[in-house]
């Protein structure tokens, strides 16, 4: 089975790298390839291929039309439908999936989506899973953040066939009747009881996730810590947990099978273990939500049961392959996500190591070695591919926790779920046991995730360090006695060896990041950085500092910023300060709210200095400035051989018109991040002489409420026959100076980086 599978992936993987869906002639180019595997019995298995492409382009269609009508964007529309997931709630919102019966009147179709995302603040009653509800609503088609190293919003609503997120206005009403979704229900359900079960306890939110797959209850701090050790795989319902569901029902009804002799007439002991351990797995993968990893661990556990019951035992290839194929099948577009690769990643290391082997001693501790060897040499190139990022603690972290969660937590969580049923003092007194054990290992988890070594960065690796570690990941997994086994790792080495930048001495780089209706730019020369202003924080808690800022950092191999810069205090500015100084706590903050952020020192006129020949100088506010807030942002000039570049904040009118008393011909920059995100109280004509920018950038967000950047600057710009972009239309955009050339911008991400389910 292994060969058609990796066809049918060669297949999708082919259309997820067209930069946009071939038009349906174009799918003829498939006929020779299934011609020719039909030619001959040997290869038969090449018809995959061609099966492959067509079903992932079929998929990926469909999702595309399910996208909202561009019309319907920003209007006030009634939507009527069923709650389609478990309700999140972060900070006062609460986010959802709706099942949409009718928007505006009309039924699902092109233009009209199935699904939406949806946010709700201070609902009073929060909506839950099933239920049937009428919402006024503003929707825009999907739009995510697009930056070097972020997370792909726009391409997990893809897949997932979202075609629109938004949010809830105040008319909200429950219609009676009409419930829908009974197993997502009985997940909720399980949920609130097992919340009411644990109160005030720090680990509930991991009791929930290990019940019921919703990880909506684990903390921010106990994400970092599981991230940093690399054992967030405990908290994700996959092949760990269904295996110990599995073997522990398989065992228990083998044993009880064993003392039937009308039940072993029949069948044998190890028929009804298997089909039993199947059954109680697929019951634990629904609870989960039948996510990916649940997916692939149940069509190996299926083909397993299959086995047993015909007396056939599959090759682990060819049951790694079946889950291939399933999987696949299931939902082509999966093969776009990390979770799969490092599904996949997993098994076929474990298997690798185990299979065809000689001479291994089959111990408990020696087994456990070998596994955890295996995953984490195995899965090292994917983690720095995906994640930038490799956690070197994580062997240990994993060796001592797994057992624990294994053999205590899984058991005492799930048994204590079913008993909260029918037996709530004995249900609730399980589950404390399980976060009990949880408590217990988790300061040795923290102490692993804040040592100093505890991960190593690998700047976002291209296609040969990937490939040299794979194959040095495939050798040192060898057997024994293979040459060479120890000079294998070397090739592991491009993944944390940072690129030298190419910034020639008086070069440097200047990046605005795409972080909505925010601010955040860097500028980087040959062995400095820079960061100007950090972005928003959300009503959710989540901010651009985490989400946008340091992945962005860590992308490009930069260990840690040499200086921020606030412009002001506003909080699409400054929202993520706070995660960028728990990344990195020593770097220093300028800024001209110094009240409002201890630990910091004022930006003030006369501030200079030069890093690898460029030049810095902050240009206002002076001392004596009568303004604050916008009109006393922080306005700083980057200046080099090549050119410069004017970062202004949020600078208006008063603040501009004293700029220029200032320093007016001091202004003029080939590029400039246009003031107060283009909005008509900034870029007064004055402003924009005395600048004569070649280009402007203007930080803004899609459709932001505001219409930044307005069309009268916009106007105003173009009319000086400077080049116009915006982040909300080119997502990350980068520019290059250097000595003896033009500036050059080289990086627009939303087109670079576009891909078939990218909005344009």
């Amino acid at each position: 089975m292994w060969k058609p599978a990796l066809a049918m992936l060669t297949g999708v993987l082919a259309v997820l790298a067209l930069p946009q869906l071939l038009p349906g002639p174009w799918l003829a180019a498939a006929l020779p390839v299934a011609a020719l595997g039909l030619a001959w019995k040997r290869t038969r298995w090449l018809v995959f291929l061609p099966l492959g492409f067509v079903w992932c382009w079929q998929t990926a269609g469909r999702n595309l039309d399910a996208r909202l009508d561009p019309a319907l964007e920003g209007r006030e529309l009634t939507a009527v439908g069923w709650v389609h997931s478990l309700p999140e709630t972060r900070g006062p919102l609460v986010e959802l999936h709706f099942a949409v019966e009718t928007l505006d009147g009309k039924p699902p179709g092109p233009g009209i989506p199935k699904l939406i995302r949806l946010s709700l603040a201070d609902a009073d009653p929060v909506p839950q899973a099933g239920e049937h509800w009428r919402f006024q609503v503003r929707l825009r088609r999907p739009r995510g953040f697009m930056n070097p190293g972020g997370f792909d919003y726009e391409g997990w609503l893809f897949r997932r066939a979202i075609g629109a997120t938004g949010y809830v206005l105040e008319d909200a009403v429950l219609l009676p009747g009409g419930l829908r979704y009974p197993l997502l229900r009985l997940r909720a359900s399980l949920r609130q009881r097992i919340g009411a079960a644990l109160p005030a306890d720090a680990f509930a939110g991991m009791a929930a996730a290990l019940a019921t797959g919703d990880q909506g209850g684990i903390s921010e701090d106990q994400w970092q810590v599981l991230q940093a050790t690399n054992t967030v795989h405990l908290m994700a319902i996959a092949g760990l947990h269904i295996g110990v569901v599995a073997g522990f029902l398989f065992l228990l009804l083998r044993a009880v099978w064993r003392r039937s002799a009308w039940l072993c007439a029949r069948w044998p002991a190890q028929v009804g273990g298997a089909v039993a351990a199947f059954l109680g797995a697929a019951v634990y993968a629904a609870l989960a939500g039948f996510t990916l990893p649940t997916q692939r661990a149940l069509i190996m556990l299926a083909a397993f049961a299959l086995g047993v019951v015909l007396r056939r035992r599959l090759k682990p290839a060819d049951t790694l392959g079946l889950a291939l194929l399933g999987v696949l099948l299931l939902d082509p577009l999966a093969a776009s996500e990390a979770s799969f690769w490092l599904s996949f990643g997993a098994v076929a290391a474990i298997l690798f190591v185990y299979s065809g082997r000689v001479g291994l001693r089959h111990t408990w501790l020696m087994e456990l070695l070998r596994t955890q060897w295996a995953v984490g040499i195995g899965l090292l190139p994917l983690l720095a591919f995906f994640f930038q990022r490799a956690g070197m603690t994580a062997p240990l972290a994993n060796l001592a926790v797994v057992p624990l969660y294994s053999l205590l937590v899984v058991p005492l969580t799930l048994c204590g779920a079913i008993l909260l049923s029918f037996w709530p003092a004995a249900g609730a007194l399980l589950l404390k046991g399980a976060t009990g054990v949880m408590a217990l290992s988790w300061p040795f988890l923290e102490r692993l995730a804040h040592l100093p070594s505890a991960s190593l960065p690998a700047p976002a690796p291209a296609l040969i360090p990937v490939t040299l570690a794979m194959l040095g990941a495939f050798w040192l997994l060898m057997p024994r006695g293979m040459p060479a086994r120890l000079p294998a790792a070397l090739l592991l080495l491009p993944l944390f060896i940072t690129p030298p930048t190419g910034i020639p001495p008086g070069g440097f780089d200047v990046t605005l990041l795409d972080v909505g209706q925010g601010l955040s730019a860097v500028v980087r020369t040959a062995d400095h950085v820079l960061v100007f202003d950090t972005g928003p924080r959300f009503l959710s808690g989540s901010d651009t500092g985490s989400e946008v800022l340091i992945p962005y950092l860590q992308s490009q191999g930069i260990t840690a910023p040499d200086l921020t810069v606030l412009s002001h205090g506003d909080s699409d500015h400054s929202g993520g300060l706070a995660s960028l100084r728990n990344a990195y706590p020593s770097m220093p903050v300028y800024t001209s709210a110094v009240d409002r952020f201890p630990r910091t020192r004022a930006c003030l006129q006369g501030q200079r200095w030069e890093w690898d020949g460029v030049r810095f100088a902050v240009l206002y506010p002076d001392q004596d400035t009568p303004y604050s807030g916008n009109d006393a942002s922080c306005v700083l000039k980057v200046s080099g051989p090549g050119g410069s570049v004017l970062l202004t904040g949020d600078l208006m009118k008063k603040g501009e018109k004293r700029l220029l008393q200032l320093d007016a011909g001091g202004l003029k920059s080939e590029l400039l991040v246009a003031p107060h995100h283009g909005s008509n109280s900034s870029s007064t004509p004055p402003f924009v002489a005395a600048v004569a920018p070649a280009a402007v950038w203007f930080p803004v967000g899609y459709r932001n409420r505001w219409d930044f950047p307005k069309p009268e600057v916009v106007d105003r710009y173009r009319q000086t026959g400077a080049e116009l972009a915006d982040s909300a239309s080119d997502g990350a955009l980068r520019m290059c100076f250097r000595p003896g050339s033009q500036p050059v911008l080289n990086m627009r991400w939303r087109r670079d980086a576009a891909h078939l389910w990218t909005a344009q």
